[in-house]
């Protein structure tokens, strides 16, 4: 608090600094909890398995979702990627997370842009440690202009289109997957806007959003579950090939110039 003087007197007033409440951190510390409470769950389920036992209930259901996402990750990079599973595996439970919580009543975390560009952040970071990692020094040949010398193409000088481009892979996962989450909650709040109207007008209906109601059902299911679901795959898949692309030397997309 800082004091302000108010007058010549010994009377004194205090600006007290003011916090705007942002309804995606509940729903993220929401989605955190829940991922922490059901990755201790598998653990404490899974490794009472004996060998060669196939697990039950809740670990059999879960066992199958992270098998999945594996034969996903090894499809999709390759068996040298294999350990990458558990990042991808928290990404896609994530991501799945917070795009369906707004079914309970939760605001979206990735209806937040600050979200959306964290987690593209973390594959954009990745797809230049991926190329360092398979192409050393000859990843940055293909931001340049490169000349040939005895054979050899010696890069010249920046390329400043291709520099440009290395960020498209930031702006399309952070937009995309923010805009069609924050777009179906909008479209939610209008068209529930719209009906609470229409159901005033009506007496018989006055006392609740009647057609609100009906239309809720299908909204939610589609723009929470399904695009939610799309989304998640979307980014993940996104991920996934933006990677192997840099540990390829044979795409075209990392010829030489």
């Amino acid at each position: 608090m800082t004091p302000i003087l108010a007058d010549d007197t010994t009377t004194y007033s205090f600006q007290v600094m003011t916090y705007n409440y942002v309804p995606q951190i509940t729903g993220l510390i929401v989605v955190l909890i829940l991922i922490t409470f059901l990755f201790l769950l598998y653990y404490s389920k899974i490794r009472n398995v004996r060998k060669n036992v196939y697990p039950r209930s809740f670990a059999f259901i879960f066992q199958i979702y992270v098998e999945m996402i594996h034969n996903l990750l090894v499809q999709s990079m390759g068996p040298k990627f294999e350990k990458m599973t558990p990042y991808f595996i928290y990404l896609f439970t994530y991501i799945l997370f917070g795009n369906i919580i707004s079914i309970f009543g939760f605001e979206s975390p990735t209806s937040s842009l600050t979200v959306t560009l964290s987690l593209a952040l973390v594959t954009f970071f990745g797809i230049f440690v991926v190329g360092f990692k398979y192409q050393k020094l000859s990843f940055l040949k293909k931001y340049t202009f490169n000349i040939k010398i005895k054979g050899k193409k010696i890069p010249v000088m920046v390329n400043p289109l291709n520099v440009a481009g290395a960020f498209a892979p930031l702006l399309s996962l952070s937009f995309r997957l923010w805009g069609n989450i924050f777009a179906g909650g909008l479209i939610i709040t209008f068209v529930l806007a719209g009906t609470s109207m229409i159901s005033q007008m009506i007496p018989i209906f006055n006392l609740f959003d009647f057609f609100g109601a009906i239309t809720l059902i299908p909204l939610h299911a589609y723009f929470d579950i399904v695009s939610g679901c799309i989304q998640t795959v979307v980014f993940t898949l996104l991920t996934m090939m933006y990677w192997k692309m840099e540990a390829d030397e044979s795409t075209p997309a990392f010829a030489e110039n």
